[in-house]
């Protein structure tokens, strides 16, 4: 039997049946099954004895009021149905806040220096509205540590400062996850907050984990639409999240899809229960906004979005994700038009965000056209996954923008894949990415992947084409400044990269596989080492043979006979070569960071809500 503080629930919804028809003109009622009430059912109209402050349409929420705040649905047992929610009653545990359906302009204040233990996984139904989003936020003292939502372990230590887990992080290479628990849940929780089928939300100045001692199918944040339609506006402004203990690989017994759907925050579209002979309502996200958040020490993925309504000619692989998945004969019968099943995301901005020591990717864009990444640092990345890895990417996206990004320290793990570990990459199915006014420096990899390197399911190559990569920085990037495996119709233009480590080669473009077609003009290329490299050729069946490079200074590269050899093209505008030496790259940086606008627009930490 269930319990609502000292009342059964059949007792509790004898006390709260008035109510509900008392209210029923302001938008209130009982769930079909009579588990949930209206948002503000409880605390919205005034009562006796409620305090200043609890205005309708604001529910209070302090997890250390309550017997221990643990989730347990032991409700405020001082509270009437009328005054739970309030200030003086606030509601204390995430079972009872899960059970009132939230309506248009609700606000959820969590108290601030307090702990609430399990999922914030809202009733069925609560949704805002055009105007009048949910609102998640804080209250408390200004000075006391946000309020945390802790989904995976029952006690666990502290690191304010993070100080504990960077001692357990290696300089370079595999670093392995840190755990902070004490004592594990025994419930693998999907998400600190998990809201599904819903829209209008705005979360803000939260801190969120799910940490556990051993791997599960994790996430800080996870909103979830299927069969739903377009949902709109999901903000996230100065949201901690850390410690998620997810996946790293694609094993058995993994309790999610894949691992890459573990970590941070992901925003999906599924289609898990649509069979054959069906077919669910087309879905998407439509404005996305992540700002001012931090993720840190999370496996597998830090920030993605990721949908089943992806299949088309030329883009990613369909049979990655159900219905298709597992199912070769749905994917290729005409009658589920598979090809034209593309329905893209709009208006996702990920913008001034934090994010470091990430097992696997930073940040993935999937299935979107137009997004917007800028002015975010992601350091620290690819710590652990044995797959393929990169800061911060696009897939099967049109017109996507990557500024003002600062990226370094992705990690390399050449007995994994040696083609990976960039700051940059514009992967299978892009089409008109830009790359521009980013700083990459120190990366393992090196600046920019271009993947056309798979099939679309469809029979058809994934190609990425016409992206557009100018005017970064390049800093002692380490393996290779483009990684080339498979690009059509991209340019490479007015970029400044410096490799000033002594005896550090770093080949401007490793040839992986595929054919690629992109041209290289007006960079200017500075190698401390003289014996710069043009070339590396990884794999010989990639093609060299329509990279055209054309207006480019080149300063250390003088010993490479590439200039003259049958795989350097050139273009209309001559190349200069010139020996590093006398060259002031500390002045070429400099006057790169005042002319690309990236000194006025890099990652600021916010001001703390």
């Amino acid at each position: 039997m269930q319990h609502f503080g000292r009342l059964t629930l059949k007792h509790w919804k004898m006390v709260v049946a008035p109510l509900v028809g008392a209210l029923a003109a302001c938008g209130g009622g009982e769930s079909p099954d009579g588990a949930a009430v209206t948002g503000q059912q409880l605390a919205a109209a005034p009562a006796a004895g409620q305090q200043a402050g609890a205005t309708p349409g604001t529910l209070y929420v302090d997890c250390s009021s309550g017997s221990n705040g643990n989730g347990n649905g032991s409700g405020n047992v001082k509270a009437s149905p009328a005054t739970l929610g309030t200030p003086a009653h606030p509601v204390d545990d995430l079972a009872t806040l899960n059970r009132i359906v939230l309506t248009p302009g609700t606000h959820v204040r969590f108290k601030r220096g307090t702990t609430c233990y399990g999922s914030f996984s809202p009733a069925a139904g609560s949704t805002g509205a055009a105007g009048a989003p949910i609102v998640v936020d804080a209250y408390g003292d200004p000075k006391a540590p946000r309020p945390v939502i802790a989904a995976g372990c029952t006690d666990a230590a502290t690191d304010p400062d993070q100080s504990l887990t960077e001692q357990h992080k290696t300089a370079s290479g595999f670093s392995g996850y840190y755990s902070l628990c004490k004592s594990d849940n025994p419930t693998v929780n999907r998400a600190a907050i998990y809201l599904y089928n819903t829209q209008y939300w705005d979360i803000r100045s939260l801190e969120l984990t799910n940490d556990a001692t051993t791997p599960g199918g994790r996430l800080g944040l996870y909103v979830r639409l299927e069969d739903y339609g377009t949902g709109s506006h999901y903000h996230v402004d100065d949201v901690y999240v850390h410690h998620v203990r997810g996946y790293l690989q694609d094993v058995a017994g993994n309790t999610v899809g894949s691992y890459k759907t573990t970590g941070g925050m992901l925003f999906e579209v599924t289609r898990d229960n649509e069979v054959v002979g069906t077919k669910e309502k087309p879905t998407g996200f439509d404005d996305i906004a992540v700002e001012n958040s931090e993720i840190y020490n999370v496996d597998a993925v830090a920030l993605s979005t990721r949908s089943a309504w992806m299949c088309r000619v030329g883009g990613a692989p369909c049979g990655d994700y159900p219905p298709y998945k597992g199912n070769p004969a749905y994917l290729t019968n005409p009658a589920t038009q598979a090809a034209s099943e593309y329905l893209p995301m709009t208006r996702v901005v990920l913008r001034n965000n934090l994010i470091h020591n990430v097992g696997g990717d930073g940040i993935i864009v999937r299935t979107a056209t137009a997004p917007v990444v800028e002015a975010n640092h992601l350091y620290d990345i690819w710590m652990r996954a044995p797959g393929n890895s990169a800061g911060a990417w696009a897939i099967n996206t049109d017109d996507a923008l990557f500024r003002y990004n600062e990226v370094n320290g992705v990690r390399l793990q050449n007995n994994i894949e040696a083609g990976d570990g960039m700051a940059f990459d514009a992967d299978l199915g892009t089409r008109n990415t830009r790359v521009t006014a980013n700083f990459s420096h120190d990366n393992d990899g090196g600046l920019m992947l271009f993947c056309g390197c798979g099939s679309d399911g469809l029979g058809h190559v994934a190609q990425e084409t016409g992206a557009i990569v100018d005017n970064n920085l390049s800093l002692n990037d380490k393996r290779r400044i483009i990684s080339a495996a498979g690009s059509a119709d991209s340019v490479v233009r007015d970029n400044v990269v410096i490799t000033r480590t002594p005896g550090l080669v770093t080949p401007i473009v490793e040839n992986l596989s595929y054919a690629n077609a992109f041209q290289v003009t007006g960079n200017r290329f500075y190698n401390a080492s003289d014996s710069g490299a043009i070339f590396r050729t990884k794999n010989p069946q990639g093609s060299y043979a329509n990279i055209v490079w054309s207006g480019n200074a080149y300063f250390g590269y003088a010993a490479d006979p590439e200039f003259a050899g049958p795989n350097y093209r050139h273009g209309a505008e001559p190349d200069t070569v010139q020996p590093f030496a006398g060259q002031n790259v500390d002045a070429a940086a400099g006057a790169w960071f005042a002319a690309s606008g990236f000194d006025r627009n890099r990652y600021r930490a916010p001001r703390v809500h």
